[in-house]
C-alpha cells in the first residue's frame, strides 16, 4: 500500500476531512516521488517548513530515513514516518537486515537470487532516455507531440541536465526547447495537440544568469583563441540589457500561453525535477486521471507526502 493509500484510509476516520476529493476540504496532498538523496530531502523539508505542513514519507533507506527525521525534528517539522517502523519490527522478526531499496523503484526486481529480471520500469526509463537525448536542445522539434514533458527557457537555465534527470528518475519523455530573442521558437511548439499543462519555461535570477553565462564565455572563449589565432569576438550574450529583454521574452511567452513558470534559482537540478513531477501530478488530477496510475507510469512507490492548509493559501 503506498503512501497516498495509506493517508487516504486516514483520512477516512476524520469528518472534517474523510476524502481528499472533496470540495470542502481544506487540506492540500503535494507528493514527491523519487527522494533519493539528503539535498532533495532538505529541499523538501525547507518547504515543509515554510508552508506549516505535516511530513509523511516512506523511505526505504535506513540512512536517508534518520536524516529525514533529524532534519524535520531540527527544522520544527512535524513528520510522520510510515516505512521506518515496520522495518525494524521485520527485521527483529525474521532476523535480517532490510535490503534499504525502493520496492517500487528496483531496476533489478528480486524474485529469485539466482535470476536477475529487468523490470518494465527500467526499459521505460531506457527508452525515455533515448526519446529526451534525441529531442535535447530543440533538436527534433517533431517529436514535441510524443513528449511527457517539455521544457522551454532561456540559454544556461539547465535544460538539459533536468531534462536527463526527468528520464532517468521519473521515466518521463521530455523535450527541450532554447528561447532565443533573435530567434522564433519552432512551429511545432505552438501546435493545437500540444497540451500547455506539460509546458515548462524555465526563468532564473538575472545576477546568477550573467554570472552562469560569464562563466560559459570564459571557459569558451579560451578554446575560441586558440582557434582564430588570438582575435576575439565580441558577444552580448552576458550583457545585462541583453539577458534582460531574453528573460522578459521567455517569460512573456510563458504567460501569453499558459505555460507554468519554475524558478531555478538556486535549486537543485533534482528538486526542480521533483517539483516538476509534484506538478504534473496536481494537472493529472485536476483532469480527473487516477493519481496512483501515474505513480505506477513513473516507475515508483510514493517516498514523501507533504500535506498543508489550503484554507492558509498555500501550494
Amino acid at each position: 500500500m503506498t503512501a497516498q493509500k495509506t493517508l487516504n484510509r486516514a483520512f477516512s476516520q476524520f469528518d472534517s476531512c474523510s476524502t481528499l476529493k472533496k470540495d470542502d476540504c481544506e487540506l492540500q496532498v503535494n507528493v514527491f516521488s523519487h527522494v533519493t538523496n539528503e539535498e532533495t530531502l532538505a529541499g523538501l523539508i525547507r518547504r515543509a517548513k515554510d508552508q506549516s505542513a505535516l511530513m509523511i514519507y516512506t523511505l526505504s533507506d535506513p540512512e536517508l530515513r534518520s536524516k529525514s527525521s533529524k532534519m524535520c525534528e531540527l527544522s520544527a517539522v512535524h513528520s510522520v514516518d510510515l516505512m521506518g517502523p515496520l522495518l525494524d519490527g521485520l527485521s527483529y522478526f525474521l532476523e535480517e537486515a532490510p535490503l534499504g531499496t525502493p520496492g517500487g523503484d528496483d531496476k533489478i526486481q528480486r524474485q529469485d537470487p539466482r535470476k536477475a529480471v529487468l523490470s518494465s520500469s527500467y526499459y521505460r526509463r531506457i527508452e525515455a532516455v533515448e526519446f529526451t537525448l534525441k529531442a535535447d536542445d530543440g533538436s527534433a522539434p517533431w517529436l514535441l507531440k510524443d513528449a511527457d514533458v517539455i521544457l522551454v527557457g532561456v540559454s544556461r537555465t539547465g535544460k538539459t541536465p533536468l531534462s536527463v534527470v526527468l528520464a532517468q528518475q521519473f521515466g518521463l519523455k521530455v523535450a527541450n526547447i532554447p528561447l532565443v530573442l533573435e530567434v522564433p521558437a519552432p512551429k511545432e511548439l505552438f501546435d493545437p495537440c500540444i497540451d500547455s499543462d506539460k509546458v515548462m519555461c524555465l526563468t532564473i535570477n538575472p545576477v546568477e544568469l550573467k554570472r552562469i553565462r560569464l562563466n560559459r564565455l570564459e571557459r569558451s572563449g579560451a578554446k575560441q583563441l586558440e582557434e582564430t589565432g588570438g582575435v576575439k569576438t565580441v558577444t552580448n550574450y552576458a550583457d545585462r540589457n541583453y539577458l534582460m529583454r531574453d528573460l522578459k521574452n521567455a517569460r512573456d511567452l510563458a504567460r501569453d500561453k499558459g505555460y507554468t513558470e519554475i524558478d531555478v534559482t538556486g535549486r537543485a537540478v533534482e528538486e526542480t525535477a521533483s517539483l516538476i513531477s509534484e506538478l504534473l501530478t496536481q494537472k493529472l488530477a485536476a483532469k480527473n486521471i487516477e493519481f496512483e496510475g501515474w505513480v505506477e507510469e513513473m516507475g515508483g512507490d510514493v517516498d514523501a507526502l507533504a500535506t498543508s492548509a489550503k484554507s492558509e493559501g498555500k501550494d
